[in-house]
């Protein structure tokens, strides 16, 4: 369903002038990223920052949880999440297909119950693994590394939101995060700023980041 012109290109680095190189416009970023130093800590803190300044997600933005039941498809929710991010902004329309017609269905439904949704369509998964495992960065979009975790960051209505379907509350389910206002200007230099602060400064060590961003291909 995505349209020939749009697709992932890979982002070489986080600094201004290699930002510069990432095709416009872009809608979405997707990080891939060693999770045993970050992913426990940082979504406990999330969780309790959640409790007093949780800023509640439009209806518009389309976020599904990742159960247990797909597997490691952290991936596949990752690029669920930016495809739709775009086509919910305007920035292209959806083809016919089996996309097309899960968002379609599944549009009043809740984070949870999407997920289930999704454990059901196989194809969509397989398609979904494809198209962000187009670029040329190793194990994106792909279950290759057990110890990575794979999330987007998408713009949507003026506001910058971190999509991960592993981040759930006290009850389990499943929140996307608010990181403040954006604009499509500044979007890719805000989404590199929280990846650097939130997410390597945690690993300072480690080299297995990686970052792909959804735009329009030249």
């Amino acid at each position: 369903g995505l349209p020939a012109e749009w697709g992932f290109a890979d982002v070489f680095g986080l600094d201004p002038e290699l930002l510069c190189m990432v095709p416009q416009p872009c809608v979405a970023v997707c990080l891939l990223f060693p999770s045993a130093k970050i992913t426990g800590p940082r979504r406990a803190e999330l969780r309790e920052k959640r409790k007093s300044t949780a800023v509640e997600a439009p209806p518009s933005l389309f976020f599904l949880q990742q159960h247990d039941g797909i597997g490691n498809a952290c991936g596949t929710i990752a690029c669920l999440h930016a495809v739709t991010a775009g086509a919910a902004s305007g920035a292209f329309a959806l083809g016919d297909g089996v996309l097309k017609d899960f968002l379609e269905a599944n549009k009043g439904r809740s984070a949870p119950e999407r997920g289930w949704e999704l454990t059901r369509i196989e194809e969509l998964q397989q398609m979904s693994d494809a198209t962000a495992a187009a670029g040329q960065t190793e194990g994106a979009g792909t279950d290759d590394a057990m110890d990575s975790h794979f999330i987007a960051f998408v713009q949507h209505d003026g506001m910058l939101w971190e999509l991960d379907g592993r981040t759930t509350d006290e009850a389990g389910i499943a929140f996307p995060v608010c990181h403040g206002p954006t604009t499509a200007e500044t979007f890719l230099p805000d989404a590199a700023k929280i990846i650097r602060e939130e997410f390597m400064a945690r690993d300072p060590e480690n080299v297995n980041f990686n970052v792909t961003a959804l735009c329009l291909q030249d």
